[in-house]
């Protein structure tokens, strides 16, 4: 029941990470993304110290089941961390969204406004 959970979880992070980062990549959902991917890799870390030396089953299944559990958590600390360390070049306010692209106004040129086009010069 644990590793069916995990996987139906971890499949929902998968969804839920796409769409924030592709997007919706505002602060509010960066933040909740992070704080997701914080409480996840904190599970998976219990469930490390629960099946490590869990008695009950089959006692390699339950070592193999913590070892993925320790390696998810690994993945997902380093995600998190590389996620809050970039999250200035994520995040992008919905007023700097220019015909679909995430190119911050700031970064735009007199050339690249169509409005401001002269055919005299």
């Amino acid at each position: 029941m644990a590793s069916v959970w995990t996987g139906v979880i971890h499949l929902c992070l998968g969804i839920l990470g796409t769409f924030v980062l592709k997007r919706f990549p505002t602060s509010f959902s960066v933040g909740f993304l992070l704080g997701v991917l914080a409480i996840l890799a904190n599970q998976n870390l219990l469930l490390f110290g629960t099946f490590r030396s869990y008695p009950y089953g089959n006692s390699a299944t339950n070592r193999v089941f913590a070892t993925i559990g320790f390696i998810l958590f690994l993945i997902m600390s380093l995600f998190s961390l590389l996620v809050f360390h970039f999250k200035s070049h994520i995040i992008v306010a919905p007023i700097d969204v220019k015909h679909g692209a995430r190119t911050p106004v700031a970064a735009t040129t007199d050339a690249d406004n169509y409005q401001k086009y002269d055919e005299a010069a």
